[in-house]
């Protein structure tokens, strides 16, 4: 089954749109854990870049979307 790229493409950015807030009840999470392991403060750390970047690749998809 053939999908039209602009399609894939688009659905893509909504999923990005949609996981903005997963990620920052995962910063929440992992902000709160008393006594954290390392492996904890990497997937921390992990969870605030995602958040991040996911915040301006959404961004920058409605700032272009719009015009």
């Amino acid at each position: 089954m053939k999908f039209n790229n602009n399609i894939v493409k688009c659905l893509c950015n909504y999923g990005d749109i949609l996981a903005i807030p997963l990620f920052a009840l995962l910063v929440y999470y992992f902000y709160h854990i008393e006594n954290k392991s390392t492996l904890e403060y990497i997937l921390f750390g992990f969870a605030i870049i995602g958040f991040v970047v996911d915040t301006v690749f959404s961004y920058i998809f409605l700032s272009d979307f719009k015009s």
